[in-house]
């Protein structure tokens, strides 16, 4: 017997690109038919579910005497929500036939049927279904709507990379499901019917104000921050030159802070730079007003932009001779940082990857002007000290390349997946931006890092959040049987 051809047609989501929370799924099943065939109904169902699973190292899995335990995987399995649409026979048919199980003959020919689903819920179902103690990465009251997460995770299995494989473990899945079930009556001999599938993946991000997540700040108030001391210092750089390890900042420093009642956040070097005077430190400072939340098309640069417009070097020590030194940056690169952690009864598994959005090799004669040293603000210690601190903007804003640099302007997916940042019950996707710049300090090169975090990624663009007034839906037609006979 020759199977049924089945094709789904779906509308095209409001932005022709994505399905969104104010899209409604809806479209036509295309049956063909090549010989007649005994069909007993045909449903459409709209679901979405996520899935993880998560590995134990086996190195740290031992028993009582030091035997080492057998090593399972953990799976957990979250439905979203699950609609189903029955499209033959239709409503009339079924009542009068009181949802007898006696099946249709249908004869060869060309059928199709329209089908549309409501809203997909923000909020996700399996909330319902959750235990006390269960762990999660998001609280019930936080929980909304994921996007979709590895739609392309059957061709990432295929592919002979171990990062792709374990990244494929973790997805969240949208589908239109169309279920069509043939055969006879039921009978005591064969109470089975065989049931013919068609699978549609989608596509479906929430919107913006469903994607936004709480985040607590790492670092609170600035006056919480230590400024190592010179005999520190000292110690730090006396253990060899001034090329060897340096000295961390305590770890309610380094990014975050909240610096007066303008919201501006200071994010400060991952680690102090020692001047091979084994006195002098020198770090850099990005003051941002609006690098928490990162749309797709922001200017990361430009003046204005409240992004990486507003980057500082400091340097601490003796004010006279930290004028002496020659601090040249020779390279600026930005780095977007993905981990994504998956989450299977109580175990944990992290991805970490690394895209480049930019980089620029000889700063210093591409632009020139990117740091007045001579011109840095001076602030000196009290009591009439020699140290104090000098401050100079590095004008990144002013570089002809950087400046006209917009986030993900391309679109870009990263591992099938676009950039967005999200979090569910089991599946954590963040973002940091890592700010790498090279400097020359007296013929010696040196390297300061900034990483940038808390914040969030979203694939919209302002533009979409400005527009609020949505297209009217218009109600699709009624749903029709229509055979096109083969003469």
């Amino acid at each position: 017997m020759a199977p049924p051809e089945v094709k789904i047609d779906l509308k095209p989501p409001l932005n022709n690109d994505f399905y969104s929370t104010n899209d409604r799924i809806c479209g036509s099943v295309k049956i063909q038919l090549k010989k007649a065939l005994s069909i007993k109904t045909i449903n459409v169902i709209l679901k979405g579910f996520t899935e993880t699973l998560t590995k134990v190292d086996p190195i740290n899995c031992y028993g009582q005497h030091g035997m080492m335990m057998p090593v399972q995987d953990n799976r957990s399995y979250h439905t979203l929500f699950s609609y189903t649409e029955r499209v033959f026979p239709p409503n009339n048919v079924w009542d009068a036939i009181e949802g007898s199980s006696k099946p249709f003959k249908m004869k060869p020919g060309h059928y199709e049927y329209e089908f549309a689903f409501a809203k997909i819920p923000r909020q996700p179902k399996c909330l319902a279904n959750h235990t006390k103690g269960l762990v999660c990465f998001s609280r019930p009251d936080e929980t909304r709507m994921p996007p979709s997460y590895n739609n392309l995770w059957r061709d990432q299995t295929k592919i002979d990379n171990l990062d792709l494989y374990f990244y494929s473990y973790g997805k969240v899945l949208y589908m239109v499901q169309v279920q069509m079930e043939l055969g006879k009556a039921n009978s005591w001999y064969k109470p089975f019917n065989k049931l013919v599938r068609e699978i549609q993946l989608i596509e479906f991000i929430p919107d913006a104000r469903d994607l936004a997540y709480e985040e607590a700040d790492e670092k609170e108030e600035p006056t919480n921050r230590r400024q190592p001391s010179t005999q520190e210092v000292l110690r730090e750089e006396m253990s060899g030159d001034f090329n060897m390890s340096p000295l961390r900042w305590d770890n309610d420093t380094m990014t975050g802070s909240v610096s007066g009642n303008d919201q501006t956040r200071i994010y400060k070097s991952s680690f102090w730079i020692g001047l091979p005077d084994h006195r002098s430190s020198v770090w850099v400072e990005v003051r941002s007003r609006g690098l928490r939340e990162t749309y797709r098309n922001d200017e990361l640069f430009c003046a204005g932009s409240r992004k990486f417009d507003r980057v500082y070097l400091v340097a601490r020590g003796d004010i006279a001779e930290l004028r002496k030194w020659t601090i040249v940056p020779t390279k600026i690169q930005l780095n977007l940082l993905e981990i994504a952690t998956y989450l299977s009864q109580g175990v944990a598994n992290e991805n970490f990857s690394s895209l480049r959005l930019a980089s620029v090799d000889n700063l210093s004669k591409t632009s020139p002007s990117l740091l007045d040293f001579e011109n840095a603000k001076v602030t000196a210690d009290k009591n009439g000290s020699k140290e104090g601190q000098l401050e100079c903007e590095i004008k990144l804003r002013n570089h002809p390349m950087l400046k006209r640099l917009k986030f993900n302007e391309e679109d870009y997916r990263h591992r099938g997946n676009r950039l967005y940042s999200f979090k569910t019950c089991t599946i954590k996707r963040v973002f940091n931006f890592q700010l790498l710049i090279d400097w020359d300090i007296n013929g010696t090169s040196r390297q300061t890092e900034v990483i940038i975090r808390p914040m969030q990624i979203f694939v919209q663009t302002r533009d979409n959040l400005r527009n609020d007034i949505l297209p009217k839906y218009i109600e699709p037609p009624v749903y029709s049987e229509a055979a096109e006979i083969a003469g």
